[in-house]
């Protein structure tokens, strides 16, 4: 009997973990009222009568995941059942729900011009997107520094690594690897900010008395036209010290995995975060893997001024 759906393809799950969305990949293949594919990685096989569908997916230590939905708009809504191999007799029902992931929009990229209002300061799924673009899409934006400095001098953000984002980029789902490549990395600002100390973890008992001051703040003066930087009150033998300008990105990140408590976006992770990389400049092509649905891109720069970059997902 032919059945009025045809659900072949990539699905993303999102299953109610007490309040949490956790998300799975679920891939489906139909013939007739059988199913097979995977679900989280693990292999599925199913039926489809009508509007209903019943998986049972099975990893590979005897564990399972028992999916029962229905279908409307589009949308399976339904439960899992997830069966522990350590823990069977206690069985974790969770409500879901799976949307097909949509097939790359055709058409010619686009060019997003974006000024921020606001900034986060977590790596969160939870951080609502501030535009929608398209793999392949171009995004001219700017960020605040570290500080959360403008380029006008004036605080915008509480400190600690503030980001400019997030950006959901369409079709992009579990498995993907995002590929951001900067095409333009400008400043926009005739001044900068250092730190002139070391961290906590690298000073031992003797060095620590040493620099029992603890950090001090060092500003610059940046020479937009001749690509250098030197001290704004430089030391005697310090005059004629410059620095080579070579914009760089402090912060490139995607959302991390929302089963996991966000980090501060001073952290770093297989999502990306404050790498503070010398090589993410104008030219890099940085490459992130999609724990979330849109992937949720965010930046900040160091120090502050423009970024351009364009997008591509790319199926891991």
């Amino acid at each position: 009997m032919s059945q009025p759906f045809v659900v072949t393809g990539r699905w993303i799950a999102t299953a109610d973990f007490y309040g949490t969305p956790i998300h799975f990949q679920m891939e489906l293949a139909q013939e007739g009222d059988r199913l097979t594919g995977a679900f989280g990685g693990d292999k599925l096989e199913g039926t489809l009568a009508g509007n209903s569908l019943y998986c049972l997916a099975k990893d590979e230590n005897g564990g399972t995941e028992e999916l029962t939905a229905t279908m409307q708009s589009g949308v399976f809504s339904g439960t899992i059942v997830f069966i522990d191999t350590d823990d069977r007799d206690h069985p974790a029902t969770h409500p879901f729900s799976a949307t097909l992931v949509p097939p790359r929009r055709a058409g010619p990229s686009q060019r997003h011009d974006f000024t921020p209002t606001i900034f986060h300061r977590q790596f969160s799924a939870s951080n609502k997107p501030v535009l929608t673009v398209s793999p392949g899409d171009t995004i001219h934006t700017i960020t605040v520094d570290a500080g959360g400095t403008d380029e006008k001098g004036v605080t915008r953000v509480l400190g600690g690594n503030p980001v400019t984002g997030p950006f959901y980029i369409e079709t992009a789902g579990l498995g993907d690897i995002l590929a951001v490549h900067f095409t333009h990395l400008r400043l926009n600002r005739d001044w900068a900010m250092s730190d002139d100390g070391i961290v906590g973890r690298g000073v031992d008992s003797n060095l620590a008395v040493q620099m029992k001051d603890g950090f001090k703040k060092v500003r610059w003066r940046l020479d937009l036209q001749r690509g250098v930087a030197t001290p704004a009150k430089p030391a005697e033998h310090l005059t004629r010290f410059t620095v080579p300008l070579r914009p760089m990105l402090g912060c490139v990140a995607v959302a991390p995995n929302s089963a996991q408590a966000p980090p501060g976006t001073g952290d770093s992770g297989r999502w990306g975060g404050n790498m503070d990389f010398n090589e993410i400049v104008e030219g890099a092509t940085v490459y992130l893997p999609v724990s979330v649905p849109g992937a949720l891109l965010l930046c900040r720069g160091r120090p502050r001024g423009a970024r351009r970059w364009r997008t591509q997902r790319q199926c891991a």
